[in-house]
């Protein structure tokens, strides 16, 4: 049986499972009253089921119409499983970044807090190895390499942008935001150290660099992956070591392009061969190994014992090193391969462009409780699992319908 039939197969069984909730609401709603004598809910109650079936019957269907293929996507093209992974891993440390009121209820030491900062420098080196992998050996054309990007991006990011511009203006009336720097944050032109969605101003960089990408992929179709990351470091470089104070130059000479270098430099270096090094399977897996607990302690120690190093060594590094070791278990045969984290590898953009507003509401509520460390503690825990809900529930109602429309719009595919 080809993926298409088991699709097809998939979603004919969300059917039946949702017409088995929609029998029983019809059995609801005969009921007579209010509460009758079999235990059965009146009219009123009848129609507060059968919508709750209508979304069921919705999400059943749309979840089975895109778990599983997200999930085969590995049978599809080769699919690296340990950095989708890791993608999930930063994009939740990212959002842990971003509850420091919540964290600081719950009596945790902010150094603590601290250690979730790796998520951003990993985040960028896994679009350095990610966007190499796309572009593949040959290369692809700017053109179609650019597009594809915008498309995925752009849409979801204004109206996240502009969904956060409403609520800092009217539910934070502290946050007072003006149209310009709506219209700036939309254009991807930073005016400070922050977009409107303050979080999103990694996306500023990947986009900056996926613009550098497409130009070099003018000149060059094999090559300007390679030349794109010697242009990112050179840029990095320049804003170091220049006395240029404009914060459009600071901002696009941030040294956190250079993650997205160590990114394609790893991509090239496990693509080549050459890496795990020829050892034997046990020894090659234990000096991959090393190389992920090195990173990961690196990362966890670095608030505590060597908190005023340059981030470029402090995180930049130790996340290349830890990926480095992470890809080389993976082409050891040594992976995760869950349906589930695959399809949740697919959210991992919704994560990161709503995990503002499920922690905005837990501060809100940790305030609201008078700063209650019970209550903080048990939304440590709750607030990432509302995080994954809603960036499934955005994933399947809005990320892929508004891809696939504009990818059939612009591509024709």
């Amino acid at each position: 049986m080809g993926a298409k039939d088991e699709d097809r197969a998939e979603e004919r069984t969300g059917h039946r499972e949702a017409d088995l909730v929609t029998e029983r609401l019809r059995a609801d709603r005969r009921c007579i009253g209010p509460y009758d004598s079999r235990g059965c809910w009146g009219p009123w109650g009848g129609a507060i089921f059968s919508t709750i079936g209508t979304v069921s019957f919705g999400l059943i269907t749309r979840v089975n119409a895109e778990y599983h293929p997200a999930a085969r996507t590995a049978g599809a093209r080769r699919f690296w499983h340990n950095p989708q992974l890791l993608r999930l891993i930063s994009a939740y440390a990212i959002g842990y970044i971003h509850m420091s009121g919540v964290v600081s209820a719950a009596h945790i030491e902010p150094g603590v807090l601290d250690i979730f900062r790796f998520g951003t420098d990993l985040f960028m080196v896994l679009a350095g190895f990610l966007t190499a992998h796309v572009l593949g050996n040959n290369g692809r054309s700017a053109g179609a390499y650019l597009r594809t990007r915008l498309i995925r991006i752009v849409p979801l990011y204004w109206g996240v942008t502009i969904l956060a511009f409403l609520v800092e203006n009217y539910a934070m009336k502290s946050h007072q935001r003006t149209l310009s720097e709506l219209f700036m944050s939309l254009a991807f032109v930073p005016f400070g150290p922050y977009p409107i969605l303050y979080p999103t101003w990694t996306l500023l960089v990947i986009v900056e660099f996926s613009l550098i990408i497409a130009a070099f992929q003018l000149v060059n179709v094999k090559y300007g992956i390679l030349y794109s990351a010697a242009f990112a470091v050179l840029l990095a470089v320049a804003g170091e070591t220049s006395s240029i104070e404009n914060p459009i130059f600071v901002f696009y000479t941030n040294p956190i392009l250079i993650d997205f270098a160590f990114g394609i430099v790893i991509f090239k270096l496990s693509n080549s061969g050459l890496f795990p090094f020829k050892l034997p399977w046990s020894g090659a897996v234990t000096l991959a190994a090393a190389a992920v607990a090195f990173g990961a302690l690196a990362a966890v120690l670095r608030p505590f014992c060597w908190p005023a190093l340059p981030r470029l060594l402090a995180l930049g590094m130790p996340m290349s090193v830890l990926l480095l070791g992470v890809v080389a278990l993976e082409q050891l045969g040594v992976f995760s391969d869950s349906k589930l984290l695959n399809f949740l590898a697919k959210c991992t953009y919704a994560i990161y462009l709503t995990h503002w507003f499920v922690a905005i509401v837990s501060e809100k509520l940790v305030a609201e409780s008078g700063d209650s460390a019970r209550l903080a503690s048990v939304l440590l825990f709750v607030t990432p699992m509302a995080v994954t809900c809603v960036s499934v529930l955005v994933y399947l109602f809005a990320e892929v319908p508004l891809t696939r429309y504009l990818s059939g719009r612009f591509t024709g595919s």
